[in-house]
């Protein structure tokens, strides 16, 4: 199901992007601010998750429609390769270079905290991995979105999805005279995405966010690729 030379090659194009750089570094930095005052488990938590979310946007946007559009992806499916297994090597080769670019942030915070006297916890260990877990989670999401949405509004499809729930939520209860309905909506929103794992570094007892985002990366994977099966691809422009 995954093409590793595709995911290498995604890898490499995303990791050379100049907006993508542009947002690993302000994310490093960010972490190693963090870091210089001990809180190396909030370098995914307050205002470093929204360079982690920035991040996974950035990558998830256009993550197919750009090589279905410029025709290149048509050239690649002529080789011995199935569909799944091209998809598979773009969604794994974002992940990895989500990895490396979160990995990286982790490291500036742990040195930053190591070297201003602070020592590592296991929660702080913990984090790392989890935070890969729910960024691929959505890096998924905008997979599936990316099958049948042009160039980057998978991405901004997911924003705009974002905006009018979170409006919906804190008007229309109101508005129909049940403001009760508030709490249900509030836990309506837990299931509308991947949830935040991060609890999990502090106690076993948070394992259900970690294993509901791996199920959110499976399903959206095969949603994408039960899509990209059934879409007919424009031939390659001369």
């Amino acid at each position: 199901m995954i093409s590793w030379p595709v995911a290498r090659a995604a890898a490499r194009e995303k990791l050379r992007s100049p907006g993508i750089r542009v947002v690993g570094a302000c994310f490093v930095a960010a972490a190693a601010l963090g870091g210089r005052a001990g809180a190396v488990s909030e370098t995914f938590g307050g205002f470093g998750i929204a360079f982690l979310l920035v991040l996974t946007l950035a990558l998830g946007a256009g993550l197919l429609s750009d090589e279905l559009d410029s025709g290149h992806a048509q050239l690649v499916l002529l080789r011995p390769i199935t569909r799944a297994a091209w998809l598979g090597g773009r969604l794994v080769g974002a992940g990895i270079a989500l990895a490396a670019l979160t990995a990286g942030a982790w490291a500036a915070a742990a040195v930053a905290s190591l070297g201003s006297g602070h020592a590592l916890s296991l929660s702080a260990l913990a984090i790392l991995p989890l935070a890969v877990l729910w960024g691929f989670a959505w890096l998924s999401v905008l997979a599936a979105l990316g099958v049948i949405l042009p160039s980057w509004t998978n991405a901004g499809a997911l924003i705009l999805g974002a905006i009018a729930w979170a409006t919906l939520r804190g008007t229309l209860p109101g508005v129909l005279g049940h403001p009760e309905w508030g709490a249900a909506a509030a836990e309506l929103s837990k299931y509308l995405g991947p949830q935040d794992p991060f609890a999990l570094a502090e106690g076993r007892r948070a394992l259900g966010p970690a294993l509901y985002d791996l199920c959110w990366v499976f399903f959206a994977w095969l949603v994408a690729v039960l899509l990209f099966n059934r879409r007919e691809l424009a031939r390659r422009r001369a």
